[in-house]
């Protein structure tokens, strides 16, 4: 049996995509405010962001990111997702 792999969940993500976005252009801002996903744009930007961090809780925290959002794939904005938010750490499962 394989191991069960733990994601964060709408409201980490949206949290997370908030405290990195690069501005109203940046596809994490559109993940954060809408929850639409532009996967290669936003898995740019965390890549970028993830070059300049030594490891710790705040790299983490964009790997989980990053795991979340190859499982979310492409989608349009989520209706409600302005309803979302989790200040809840983000755990070593979670990458």
């Amino acid at each position: 049996m394989g191991a069960t792999v733990t994601l964060i969940g709408d409201g980490q993500a949206r949290r997370i995509a908030s405290e990195w976005h690069g501005g109203m252009s940046s596809a994490l801002y559109s993940l954060a405010s809408s929850g639409a996903v532009d996967l290669d744009r936003v898995r740019d930007e965390i890549s970028r962001e993830l070059l300049k961090l030594d490891v710790g809780k705040v790299r983490r925290e964009l790997l989980a990111l990053d795991k979340y959002l190859r499982t979310a794939g492409e989608r349009t904005a989520v209706a409600e997702w302005f309803r979302l938010w989790d200040d809840s750490p983000v755990s070593v499962n979670h990458t």
